[in-house]
């Protein structure tokens, strides 16, 4: 019985010094600047400058806010999922930053091995991601400073819908840095209403791009069929890293009991 409770204090031991490690790791790995990806001048701001300037500035408009952090988010994340990056640029999330989504990630690998944050300070400190995660970065951004903001599942390519103050709603693509000055039910009745926004769809891939969306498949996918709110649950990331630090000392409290009442 000693040795087992023994046992627990050194894994709790453990736990806590490998989150003590995280603390002084950042998710992006440098090396993703030079990343071949498809856009051109896919990364152009790093973590420090997008955290210096994500917050909504004292007489900035709703507006003008969801303009600036749409290419905010656009500007610091590089458009890249794939599996040789797994590892490379924490596409599963390291052991040091949270066990239990790295240990999540062996038991239910379709959901957790290839893992898109939904705080959005860790989206973009990691800085990678396809249409979604820039999204649900964004909507966090915006919800946080008073914007009520949903995602959208845009026939498979994830935008946000924004509501304002006023009224109105646009539509904000980070992925691709557009934005588009109507709301979803607008769109959908006339697709029309975004090809101004996405006339210039061709100029934003790199060279070695040969096949990709243009300005009239982006017309296309707007229309209403298909089209349907993107759900994200955050409650078991926002449980999980809580539970790194409480389970820790959960593991060490039989042996601290024993030695206290040694005492």
């Amino acid at each position: 019985m000693k040795l087992f409770v023994r046992l627990l204090f050194f894994i709790g031991v453990l736990l806590l010094a490998i989150n003590a490690v995280g603390l002084f790791k950042s998710l992006r790995n440098p090396d993703l600047a030079s990343e071949k990806t498809p856009y051109k001048n896919d990364l152009t701001i790093s973590y420090a400058e997008a955290k210096k300037n994500w917050d909504r500035k004292p007489d900035e408009s709703e507006k003008d806010y969801a303009l600036r952090t749409t290419m905010l988010v656009n500007h610091a994340m590089a458009h890249y999922w794939k599996d040789e990056g797994i590892r490379k640029y924490n596409i599963r999330v390291p052991i040091w930053e949270n066990y239990i989504l790295y240990f999540a990630s062996m038991v239910k690998p379709e959901k957790y091995r290839k893992y898109e944050f939904r705080d959005f300070k860790k989206a973009i400190e990691r800085g990678v991601g396809i249409c979604s995660q820039p999204s649900i970065a964004l909507k966090g951004l915006l919800n946080a400073n008073g914007i009520k903001a949903d995602l959208w599942d845009i026939a498979g390519h994830v935008v946000v819908c924004t509501t304002f103050d006023d009224g109105t709603g646009w539509i904000l693509d980070p992925d691709y840095g557009k934005y588009v000055p109507h709301n979803i039910k607008a769109i959908e009745a006339n697709p029309e209403l975004v090809r101004e926004s996405y006339k210039d769809q061709n100029n934003i891939y790199a060279s070695h791009v040969t096949k990709h969306r243009g300005t009239d498949d982006i017309v296309n996918i707007y229309e209403k069929e298909g089209n349907h709110i993107y759900y994200m649950n955050s409650s078991f990331e926002n449980f999980s890293y809580i539970s790194i630090w409480i389970i820790p000392f959960l593991f060490m409290l039989p042996y601290l009991l024993i030695l206290y009442k040694r005492k």
